[in-house]
């Protein structure tokens, strides 16, 4: 089976998704509070790594909202759908992991395995998954970034894909991202005759 016929073969309102985050991220918000459903290491790690961060104090955006890199310029309506479907994650150097409607602060950090006590993310992934029912999962990140190490080293009990691009040349830092985003767009919309080229899936579970 070639790989885009395994993505094709995971629901993508069924399945568990995670994201990357991006170092471009919009400005302000409103006033609220941060999210607390997740695992006590968790908080307690995220309150660590953000107070040893750049963190601002203009406002909680939905993290899907807050982030402005190529990927979600590219994404299109999508992501938003995704967000609201509840089933998707989006990795954070300052938050770890983030649903994807989980209200955030502007901050200025790149996720860093290193940052992170071992488990406290992958326990979260799994977590999460549990939670909303999902047997599958699929990650679209970067190859080159922590990101993907994270997906690989989670002990996945679950099927598990991790989609990336491959990609040699100059404008990689703009051309892989939009790459994912055209990835991501064409599984979601069930279009697979709109997957890039370059496009790497990866059976992890």
């Amino acid at each position: 089976m070639e790989a885009a016929d395994v993505l094709d073969a995971i629901d993508p309102r069924e399945a568990l998704t995670v994201l990357g985050p991006s170092k471009a991220k919009n400005r302000g918000g409103q006033a609220g509070e941060t999210a607390t459903a997740w695992s006590e290491p968790m908080l307690r790690a995220r309150a660590e790594i953000l107070a040893r961060s750049k963190v601002e104090s203009g406002g909680l955006r939905p993290a899907w909202l807050r982030y402005s890199g190529n990927f979600y310029r590219n994404v299109g309506s999508a992501l938003g759908e995704a967000a609201e479907n509840g089933r998707t994650l989006i990795l954070s150097g300052g938050y770890g992991i983030l649903r994807a409607d989980e209200p955030i602060s502007y901050y200025d950090r790149k996720l860093r395995l290193s940052d992170w006590p071992p488990g406290v993310l992958e326990d979260a992934v799994l977590g999460e998954a549990r939670r909303i029912g999902a047997t599958k999962a699929v990650t679209f990140v970067s190859a080159s970034a922590d990101y993907a190490k994270l997906a690989r080293r989670i002990p996945w009990d679950i099927e598990a894909l991790l989609v990336t691009i491959e990609f040699h040349g100059g404008g990689a830092q703009v051309e892989v991202p939009r790459r994912l985003a055209q990835a991501f767009s064409a599984w979601w919309r069930r279009s697979p005759s709109d997957y890039p080229a370059g496009m790497v899936v990866e059976e992890l579970g």
